[in-house]
């Protein structure tokens, strides 16, 4: 039986998050994989024999407990989340423009929040996978920066809680630098912002210059969760693995 800590994976069915469940399973680990869409589960599923799958949606306040229920994890991240709607703020409403704050970040507020009241046992670590649009902005994607360095400011009050409360607990942020146009999210805000700022897509990626990858940001996640400080902050770019001031 395999002794290396169950991985749980909230909103991981895609992009990224697939790339995460597939990391830690080829790894040796025990890993859930949640998420909304059943079809994406089911495809992870055939694909990686022996990894479980969970349909919830993790906004909803009953989400920890329901998964929770199938698997108490030693390693929990927090990714995924809506397709930022690719417009400027004037052209949407408000729904539109707090989206990402009623599923990514309300997600994040469910899962810290069950950590810190004792759903996970000690020595757990909790990752939340944030954004670089969190230090420059994204004047296109509506509250998504905002909501993304809310997570960041999120992670940190559970780390103070969990010391106040005395639990062996961790959390840790991580950034990815930059639009990774092999997820669907980074396609779309690539397609986004070339309409926005009047150009190619190639043009626009040629301006933004070199981006990390899913497999940089991977590796990145397993170095974090074997050398990660308590309440640590961090962005991987192409140079690599940084600590976040």
């Amino acid at each position: 039986m395999s002794m290396l800590p169950p991985v749980t994976l909230i909103g991981a069915s895609r992009g990224l998050g697939r790339h995460l469940a597939e990391t830690f399973h080829h790894n040796g680990h025990k890993v859930l994989v949640v998420a909304r869409g059943q079809a994406g589960l089911d495809a992870l599923a055939r694909d990686l024999p022996g990894l479980q799958t969970l349909a919830v949606d993790a906004a909803a306040p009953d989400a920890p407990a329901k998964v929770f229920a199938v698997q108490t994890p030693g390693i929990l991240i927090v990714c995924g989340g809506d397709m930022p709607a690719c417009l400027p703020f004037q052209d949407m409403d408000w729904d539109t423009f707090s989206g990402s704050w009623n599923n990514e970040l309300q997600s994040s507020f469910n899962f810290l929040k069950a950590a810190v009241t004792g759903a996970l046992p000690a020595g757990s670590t909790v990752l939340t996978i944030t954004s670089g649009a969190m230090l420059q902005g994204s004047p296109i994607s509506g509250g998504y920066a905002g909501a993304k360095k809310m997570q960041m400011f999120l992670s940190g009050y559970a780390q103070k809680e969990a010391g106040r409360a005395g639990l062996d607990l961790r959390f840790l942020t991580l950034a990815p630098a930059r639009l990774m146009p092999a997820t669907a999210v980074g396609a779309a805000g690539v397609k986004g912002y070339a309409a926005y700022n009047n150009t190619t897509e190639a043009g626009f990626l040629a301006l933004m210059g070199p981006g990390q990858t899913v497999e940089q940001v991977a590796d990145a996640v397993v170095q974090l969760i074997a050398t990660g400080e308590k309440g640590g902050h961090y962005i991987v770019s192409p140079e690599g693995l940084a600590p976040l001031s």
